[in-house]
């Protein structure tokens, strides 16, 4: 079943490959092509009675009285058939023309396209009227002396000197300059139509908010797209650099900036190139709305143009989900043996944070202090790490080094997690607790030199040797040695007397 494509103010042809996150309003290679359906609107207003170019839509207008602006026009290449609008047609390639005049002709279907791709509304009025000798071309005149120049090859004979009822000298010369262009100038067979093509391939998985969005790449045969977002998004390169987003060249990879947005939200993203492809493809129209037209039974046959400024484009729409609240939990410990003591002479620790929520491929920086846990003072002791998570959860490493005046204190860590490189703004998520033991680590207090043992219950200065002996205090004199042992000599003779 043939997809509808859709014309709008510019023409759209859009080819997307899209995952669940990416909508596309169709895909498809150009914006019309053989099989189409598109809406002819009414002529009035658009040239003089009886030559009148017809609007052509790629869909039915909700409001067919006031359907916009069309994103194609048409010339009738049928003189003698009734014309027909506020209906749908068929488009189709030259070989699909119901006529039978002499359109069937390829050379006068080459004419017929020369004239088509230097008139208005494929040239612009000042373009055509210096190409044509004249000044103050009016719309009008220009529409009337392209019909003109077209019915004399499709239903009357090409001498250009054929009379018609110009309404100006204006008309007339625009009307010779077409068609003694178009014998001068067109081959024996029509020229293929322009080649104009432009696609738009989404991610395959689907973005999140705060990461680049991509990568997206545009494929078109013309040398640059202009290429915008609406709302409007900054357009990056994968390293998150900015892109000249008006010379987009084919297989150009493209991402949507999001890594400063946290919200779910939508965006369309579209690749602009210039030029059409509809320009000389013929509309077959019914007799009947919503019959199919055939040679037998048909109204007017007319022939598609786009416009000097007609672009054409490829969109999608991307939607994102809400990032994840970034979560951290740290263990602060000793580098050197895992602990949580470091010498009274300070040494290396180090915090393993565990982290949750973050968007794979986008830079972080967590930044950590040292804090005093008596009194919460800040140590002026820090550490930083960036790295770009390859998941959304993991662990890293910050480094702090303790140097020494720190015995006998306690010291907690406090991360804080920043989005981006650098410190710059407002931490995205933070663990500081004093209480929490995983991000304390003590410093041993200092040795105190020369302090001798004081053994409880003994009045101060009281020593004691160790139970396996030791040496006595070296401030006892030779007289109280001697006074000692000769005590013990003594109680050793009264042992004896009393036995």
């Amino acid at each position: 079943m043939r997809t509808r494509r859709s014309i709008t103010a510019v023409v759209l042809a859009l080819s997307v490959v899209a995952p669940a996150s990416f909508t596309a309003t169709a895909a498809v290679a150009d914006a019309v092509e053989s099989g189409d359906a598109v809406w002819i609107g009414s002529r009035a207003g658009h040239g003089y009675p009886g030559t009148a170019i017809f609007p052509i839509h790629g869909e039915t207008p909700a409001d067919p009285s006031a359907p916009g602006e069309p994103g194609l026009w048409a010339y009738c290449i049928e003189h003698d058939v009734s014309a027909l609008t506020g209906l749908s047609g068929v488009v189709s390639d030259r070989a699909g023309y119901l006529g039978s005049n002499r359109f069937t002709d390829p050379a006068v279907q080459a004419r017929v396209q020369w004239t088509l791709t230097h008139s208005y509304p494929a040239v612009d009025l000042l373009e055509l009227e210096a190409a044509a000798g004249i000044t103050a071309l009016s719309r009008d005149d220009a529409i009337e002396a392209t019909q003109y120049a077209i019915w004399n090859f499709t239903d009357l004979w090409s001498d250009p000197s054929t009379p018609w009822a110009w309404e100006t000298p204006n008309s007339e010369a625009v009307y010779h300059y077409l068609v003694e262009g178009a014998l001068a100038g067109a081959g024996p067979t029509p020229t293929a139509p322009q080649a104009v093509s432009v696609s738009v391939a989404g991610p395959a998985t689907a973005p999140i908010a705060g990461s680049l969005a991509g990568p997206f790449v545009v494929t078109t045969d013309q040398a640059s797209a202009r290429v915008f977002t609406d709302p409007a998004y900054p357009l990056t390169d994968a390293t998150g650099s900015a892109v000249d987003a008006d010379a987009v060249v084919d297989g150009q990879e493209l991402y949507i900036d999001l890594r400063g947005v946290a919200d779910s939200g939508s965006t369309t993203l579209t690749a602009v190139v210039a030029g059409t492809a509809a320009t000389g493809l013929v509309v077959s129209v019914p007799t009947v709305p919503g019959e199919t037209p055939t040679s037998a039974s048909h109204a007017q046959s007319i022939i598609l143009v786009g416009a000097s400024d007609a672009t054409t484009s490829a969109s999608a729409v991307m939607t994102w989900a809400a990032a994840a609240s970034p979560t951290i939990g740290t263990t602060l410990t000793d580098a050197a043996d895992g602990d949580r003591m470091l010498p009274s002479t300070g040494g290396a620790l180090v915090d393993r944070i565990a982290y949750t929520g973050l968007t794979p491929g986008t830079a972080y920086t967590v930044s950590g202090a040292l804090i005093r846990k008596s009194d919460a003072s800040a140590t002026g002791i820090t550490g930083s790490t960036t790295f770009t998570p390859t998941a959304a959860e993991g662990t890293v490493e910050v480094a702090f080094t303790v140097p020494a005046g720190y015995a006998g204190q306690t010291l907690v860590a406090f991360e804080y997690l920043f989005l981006g490189a650098t410190t710059d703004g407002a931490p995205i998520a933070t663990h500081a607790d004093l209480g929490d033991a995983d991000q304390t680590v003590s410093i041993m207090a200092a040795p105190v030199v020369g302090a001798p043992e004081t053994v409880a219950g003994t009045s101060a200065g009281a020593t004691r040797l160790a139970a396996t002996g030791g040496a006595l205090p070296t401030g006892l004199s030779s007289a109280a040695l001697l006074a000692v042992l000769a005590g013990a000599a003594l109680m050793a003779v009264r042992r004896q007397d009393s036995v």
